[in-house]
């Protein structure tokens, strides 16, 4: 018997995402011992794209179960960017599996984009007006055109060029030379989105029940026994989606899985300041490896993330860190105050691709996607669906990326070494430039 105890992180402050939307729910209830045909173990956007696109295949035996509300994990506390690819590096993508390969499973992840957008349509989820822009840090326009038409050649992957002249159409910062615009990608609430996804499951015929922690699951028979607080359920199969937040559950699984977490603030309303900082209402990130992420709110503020660490900060240890990359940016926004600050758990395994697939008979995995799940979690949901309803030609193409070994503490060590060792690359090579 595998046994799992969760413990919310310090940094799991109040977001504001979770500020503006109104209390979740409701809720299915959890009978004393039940029997379906899937449990999915996670309300994230994983689990809850899978289990909507199995219901819309026709399978809505399914119940879903989280330690908490959904999108209470890293699926609802990131920082809302909506646009194509995988964690991987794109270019790696390519030279490890090919162009054509590479090329057919990036454009899946565009697919994907345009689902969500789609279904934010459908469901009266506001998205934003501007797209997902990259700024050049180090003042390298060759190279980024260089990068535009590698992708272009390479993945059929098409970015708009912005030269340093339109840029103050988008952004305005001394720090940025050119940019890149994708175009499809927009930015919005993450947990907005997970609710109505939530309710979706539920229209169709599914069942998410909250603050159901999963605390052991066992082999018995052909199926699945899982235990909660709540009650037993037996199942035919179950699909792990828990993301950064279990460690115990399925050893096995959970041994090929690094918890890394990242950081985001929210100031106060700058007034007029954000709309002469940010005229083109993009979401911004840049081409250093240890870059700041960041957008304007509807409501007039800057939401500001970055940072890649194993350490559980505090609230307002978080909030020293980003609002000094905050001014590095932007200095006239010194005096802003801070009204938000929180982090979450991203999940990532040592090859930096999501484990999709069966592990074992009956046992699924929707894992690892690091700090990119807004598009390739809904992928992740079509994808398995798909397999598990019959048609496996797509999660094929996942095969290689196995659950391998993520090396636990010391694995954890290394990863904020390397991280590390390119923020100081990253400060030598803006040094030179």
């Amino acid at each position: 018997m595998n046994k799992t105890v969760t413990t919310l992180p310090r940094f799991h402050a109040e977001t504001w995402y979770r500020h503006v939307l109104d209390e979740p729910g409701p809720f299915d209830g959890l009978a004393a011992a039940q029997r379906v045909g899937t449990v999915v173990v996670g309300a994230g956007l994983a689990g809850l794209s899978t289990a909507l696109s199995l219901a819309e295949r026709g399978d809505s035996d399914v119940l879903v179960l989280d330690r908490g509300e959904p999108g209470e994990g890293a699926s609802g506390r990131n920082g809302g960017f909506v646009f194509g690819g995988f964690s991987l590096d794109n270019l790696e993508l390519v030279r490890q599996l090919g162009a054509e390969r590479a090329a057919r499973m990036h454009g899946w992840t565009r697919a994907a984009v345009g689902l969500v957008r789609e279904r934010c349509r459908q469901m009266g989820v506001p998205v934003s007006d501007g797209a997902v822009l990259l700024a050049d840090w180090f003042d390298e326009p060759q190279r980024l055109q260089r990068f535009r038409e590698r992708m272009r050649e390479l993945l059929d992957f098409e970015l708009d060029w912005v030269s340093e002249r339109e840029m103050v159409g988008y952004v305005r910062s001394s720090r940025y030379g050119a940019g890149l615009l994708e175009p499809g990608s927009f930015h919005f609430n993450p947990l907005a989105y997970v609710r109505v996804i939530a309710q979706k499951v539920r229209a169709a015929g599914a069942r998410v029940i909250a603050r159901a922690p999963v605390t052991a699951m066992q082999r018995t028979g052909g199926d699945w026994l899982l235990t909660t607080p709540n009650g037993e359920v037996r199942a035919r199969r179950v699909v792990l989606a828990t993301g950064g937040y279990d460690r115990r559950l399925v050893r096995r699984l959970q041994r090929s899985i690094q918890p890394i977490g990242t950081y985001v603030m929210v100031t106060e309303p700058p007034g007029n300041r954000l709309a002469e900082l940010i005229p083109g209402e993009v979401a911004v990130y840049d081409t250093r490896f240890a870059f700041d992420y960041y957008r304007p709110l509807p409501d007039g503020r800057l939401l500001w993330g970055g940072r890649i660490s194993t350490a559980d900060r505090d609230p307002e240890a978080i909030r020293r860190l980003l609002y000094r990359d905050m001014l590095r940016v932007f200095p006239s926004l010194r005096g802003v105050d801070v009204d938000f600050a929180w982090g979450g758990w991203m999940s990532y395994a040592r090859h930096q691709m999501p484990i999709l697939g069966e592990i074992e008979p009956g046992l699924w995995s929707a894992l690892a996607f690091g700090g990119h799940g807004m598009a390739t979690t809904t992928l992740a949901g079509e994808v398995l669906a798909e397999a598990m309803t019959g048609d496996e030609r797509r999660i094929r193409q996942f095969q290689s990326y196995g659950a391998t070994w993520a090396g636990g503490p010391l694995g954890r060590a290394a990863v904020q070494s390397i991280y590390w060792g390119k923020q100081l690359r990253d400060r030598a090579k803006g040094w030179l430039g």
